[in-house]
């Protein structure tokens, strides 16, 4: 693709690196101007979901939990909605500090504590609470009401009929408000947004599984007619992506369905030179939007040798594929305590992990969840799609396998060794001079030929690439902590250095490190 027809997505990749000569541009930060981390709805009579948490005190106040009212009779209810979304985004711990406001933390992790994701809910012919549209806020653990009424059939248009509608009667809409990741990050934040709300995705696919709902998450919608539905405009903020909710019994074969993606052949240019609102993470995510009619059905997907192309490793293999342990990490009764617990690492003791607590990581981050109780048997089928990038390991301390680094394959399950030694201080220097870069076991790191999978895909593929990585990273973090290890993203570092330690052209697009290791006692 020549530099002219560059699309949307490679140039907005290209011009938000870092490197060492504009890092600069990056750092300035007005506090006067930060925006506020939280949506306040005012509404007279908000749904309080507090009483249905599975606690006899709020965990982080000791807060006693009022009794919950009578609820219509019903196979489900608030219950799991609360639990639902408050593992999922709720607010799980306070900082208080003499000097700065308090500091809400949160289930899912977010790049500098911003949190720019945001949900919403629409529902239809439950007992238990009324058909209309609702916003949830974490920091009340409420849901406000933005409007009533059975709004199914518009929902369903715009999100082209999905058959997943027909058997839900919730939806989730999980929206990125630019302005607070943009306000530390700049252009860049849009990255950052995405992975956060990959983030966020990534705990509501689990949970919903502990709930007894089956997720379908689905990246294919009319962008303006939804974000107009929620009256968000296309400026601050935005639907990034819908999730009806099933119950496991009620899902139908129709409802099996790979997820709709843009066109792989008509997607939009435009010149770098000329970006048309001044922020060209907008121009993007405008570009990369879809209108009334739904994409076409795609061709077979490439196989791999042929989907990644000029986009290969220029290091060969040193060694016969390494096969992780057989043992997968089982542990989603234990989800809902981690999700309580979870906190990203902010050091490593540098002491090494052992290659089967790495295996049950990996293969837990990468795996799909299996529909249960119910008759189907295959998998539900959303946008994780991990095949679509390439996945490389740096070893630095990982007891029974070499320093080096090694391209994981998770479908079998292997890593390759494709270049021996030890890289600890240049991830350090990669990652913008963090320790966690130098000190952690193990660095994840997810690469993709962004020129191939627009070319198949359209631009929007940019979107769901991030919030693909950011629900693997989250997955890292919990299977991490219940290991007694620690997990943490970075997404800020030198992009065409961590190319150029992994032997790819800089034409690669890197998404996302995820730093796993052990944890000072």
């Amino acid at each position: 693709m020549s530099e002219s027809h560059e699309s949307c997505a490679e140039y907005y990749h290209e011009d938000t690196k870092y490197d060492r000569k504009t890092i600069h541009r990056f750092q300035s930060l007005d506090f006067s101007s930060k925006p506020a981390p939280f949506k306040d709805y005012q509404t007279d009579n908000p749904i309080s979901l507090i009483p249905f948490l599975p606690f006899n005190y709020i965990p982080f106040t000791r807060t006693p939990l009022p009794e919950p009212p009578p609820q219509p009779s019903h196979p489900w209810g608030l219950s799991e909605l609360s639990q639902l979304l408050f593992f999922s985004y709720g607010v799980t711990a306070i900082i208080d500090s003499p000097r700065t406001e308090q500091t809400f933390l949160r289930a899912a992790p977010s790049a500098g504590g911003l949190y720019p994701a945001e949900i919403y809910l629409a529902t239809r012919d439950l007992p238990f609470i009324p058909d209309g549209i609702f916003h949830y806020s974490g920091k009340e653990h409420t849901l406000a009401t933005l409007y009533e009424g059975n709004f199914w059939e518009r929902l369903s248009a715009y999100l082209f009929h999905h058959p997943s509608l027909e058997d839900s009667q919730m939806v989730l809409l999980l929206s990125g408000y630019f302005d607070r990741s943009a306000w530390r990050y700049g252009e860049r934040g849009y990255r950052r947004i995405l992975l956060d709300t990959g983030h966020l995705l990534g705990n509501l696919v689990l949970m919903s599984h502990q709930t007894g709902f089956v997720p379908f998450t689905l990246s294919g919608f009319n962008d303006q007619a939804l974000n107009s539905f929620l009256f968000l405009g296309d400026q601050k903020e935005v639907v990034l992506v819908a999730i009806p909710l099933v119950r496991n019994q009620n899902v139908s074969e129709g409802s099996l369905s790979l997820p709709f993606y843009p066109s792989p052949v008509k997607f939009p240019y435009f010149p770098p030179e000329k970006p048309e609102t001044g922020d060209i993470f907008r121009d993007l995510h405008r570009f990369s939007s879809l209108g009334t009619e739904p994409p076409p059905v795609l061709l077979p997907r490439k196989t791999q040798s042929d989907q990644y192309g000029s986009g290969e490793s220029r290091f060969t293999p040193q060694s016969e594929p390494i096969f992780l342990d057989a043992d997968t990490l089982d542990f989603e009764s234990h989800i809902p305590r981690v999700l309580l617990t979870r906190r990203s690492a902010r050091q490593f003791s540098g002491d090494p992990i052992d290659f089967n607590q790495l295996s049950g990581i990996l293969s837990f981050a990468y795996r799909e969840i299996d529909m249960q109780d119910s008759q189907q048997s295959l998998p539900v089928r959303h946008f994780f799609q991990p095949d679509l990038f390439r996945s490389y390991l740096v070893v630095n301390a990982v007891n029974d396998l070499d320093s080096g680094i090694y391209l994981y394959d998770p479908r079998p399950g292997t890593l390759t060794l494709i270049k021996m030694g030890h890289f600890s201080e240049i991830t350090y220097e990669c990652a913008l001079s963090q320790d966690l870069g130098r000190d952690a076991a193990a660095v994840l790191i997810q690469a993709a030929d962004l020129e191939g999978l627009v070319t198949q895909y359209g631009d929007r593929v940019y979107r769901t690439l991030h919030m693909d990585a950011g629900q693997i990273g989250e997955r890292i973090n919990l299977a991490a902590v219940h290991l007694g290890l620690g997990s943490s993203g970075i997404g800020g570092f030198y992009d065409d250095e961590v190319a150029d330690l992994l032997g790819l052209p800089n034409s690669m697009a890197i998404l996302y490190l995820t730093t796993i290791g052990a944890i000072p006692s």
